[in-house]
């Protein structure tokens, strides 16, 4: 191994993820808006898609984020943690999908249920490839400890994005507040995991 081929690893999943964050405002159309009618109506339509959109941005940008920050702290890798981070990119592929399905019948348990799902599943395995790097002995022995916290971190989302999947059948809109949750919730979990690693 080499950091010629690690980088290569980190190039592809960031062009994954790009071509992710790209589908998801190619699933929004331009209002089709004929003689007489208001634009200005038709773009307040848009309004929760736009909404929709920023939402699933700001999720898959924040797995972006994590994901970056556990790989340049890398000093090897191994066929299982290839594996592993196929099946993420698998799954954060589904997320341009599951937010249009979202979108669509933003009313119904099941289409929150379905995002909540992909992004519950995301999460997680996330977390098994910070849990496996550790493991292996691949992290930087100065990054372990900033790592460790890192876990807390990728399961405590992994929780939250599960929950909102049994929340949704109670109430859409308290499985929104729990996917909102996860953009800030990082900060606590982080010092929460930094505070148990130095035990």
């Amino acid at each position: 191994m080499n950091e010629r081929d690690l980088g290569r690893i980190a190039a592809f999943t960031d062009g994954v993820m790009a071509v992710a964050i790209t589908l998801l405002v190619l699933n929004m159309e331009v209002p089709r808006v004929r003689a007489g009618e208001d634009l200005g109506d038709a773009l307040v339509d848009l309004l929760p898609s736009l909404g929709a959109y920023a939402l699933a941005f700001a999720l898959v940008g924040r797995f972006w984020l994590i994901h970056h920050n556990l790989f340049e702290k890398l000093v090897g890798f191994d066929a299982m943690l290839m594996t592993l981070n196929l099946a993420f990119l698998a799954l954060i592929v589904l997320v341009p999908f599951s937010s249009e399905l979202y979108d669509r019948y933003t009313a119904r348990p099941l289409a929150a249920a379905v995002l909540g799902g992909t992004l519950g599943l995301a999460a997680f395995v996330n977390a098994v490839m910070t849990a496996h790097v550790l493991r292996r002995g691949f992290v930087h022995e100065r990054h372990r400890a900033e790592t460790d916290s890192g876990l807390t971190v990728g399961f405590g989302l992994t929780a939250v994005f599960l929950l909102s999947v049994p929340a949704a059948f109670l109430s859409v809109h308290i499985a929104e507040a729990l996917w909102i949750s996860t953009v800030v919730l990082r900060y606590p979990l982080r010092r929460l995991g930094g505070l148990t690693s130095s035990r």
